[in-house]
């Protein structure tokens, strides 16, 4: 009974009795089906959000017109794209075990799609109109208007002032949403296509989450019931 209860101290860091690990197995074996059930249903909504999507895509290119929504309005390899989709893995501690046991939780965060341009280009064009503003006062200065080129540069400045201090509000902005490769005004169903296909990316993280939780229980499971095994074997000795 001394090299049983070594065992124990050594999986599971405190000595386990029989009806204990009982009582866990059962509690992981409702967890299992639990989790499968959610599984199944993830899967099947899935499958029905992935259906719905290339269905009203079909329909969009049955009104627009095959070439209209097909591959070639995609962006080519060589291009930069920015995806508008991050997935983030994070640990959490199974429920029930003082941080024994851990799986990974995936997450997706949709950005949106209008952002700002950069502020380097921004600069760039206020760098031009500063140039072709100067160029221009040079083009009229003579020797007889000095006192009003310098009041021209200082409303120039002045002028430069407020843009930078209303840069925040002014500032030009890009779409970047991807359903505008294939039309200026997309149409409905192309939108609900594009909804369609979020939900089944949000669905997909979902059922890692679920698969990545089911292999944990799974193997608490399996080291549960060979701690058992162990156990049996000693009191049989006995």
């Amino acid at each position: 009974m001394v090299w049983v209860t070594g065992v124990l101290k050594m999986a599971g860091s405190i000595q386990l009795s029989r009806e204990a690990l009982c009582d866990g197995l059962d509690h992981l074996a409702l967890q299992q089906l639990r989790l499968m059930d959610q599984l199944i249903r993830c899967n099947m909504m899935l499958e029905e959000k992935t259906r719905s999507g290339y269905f009203l895509l079909s329909k969009t290119r049955y009104s627009m017109g095959t070439n209209a929504v097909s591959s070639l309005q995609l962006p080519s390899p060589d291009s930069e794209t920015e995806s508008l989709a991050n997935v983030v893995t994070s640990p959490v501690f199974l429920e029930g075990y003082k941080g024994d046991i851990m799986y990974h939780r995936v997450d997706v965060s949709f950005k949106d799609p209008v952002a700002p341009l950069p502020e380097e280009e921004e600069e760039g064009e206020v760098f031009e109109t500063q140039k072709s503003k100067k160029k221009g006062t040079r083009k009229r200065q003579t020797a007889d208007k000095k006192e009003q080129m310098i009041d021209s540069d200082n409303s120039i400045l002045e002028n430069d002032s407020e843009k930078k201090a209303s840069k925040k509000s002014t500032r030009k902005s890009v779409n970047r949403d991807p359903i505008r490769w294939f039309s200026a005004l997309p149409q409905q169903t192309l939108r609900q296509a594009q909804q369609d296909f979020k939900s089944s990316i949000s669905l997909i993280a979902e059922c890692a989450t679920i698969q990545s939780k089911l292999r944990t229980i799974n193997k608490e499971y399996s080291r549960l019931q060979e701690i058992k095994y162990k156990v049996d074997g000693g009191e049989k000795e006995e």
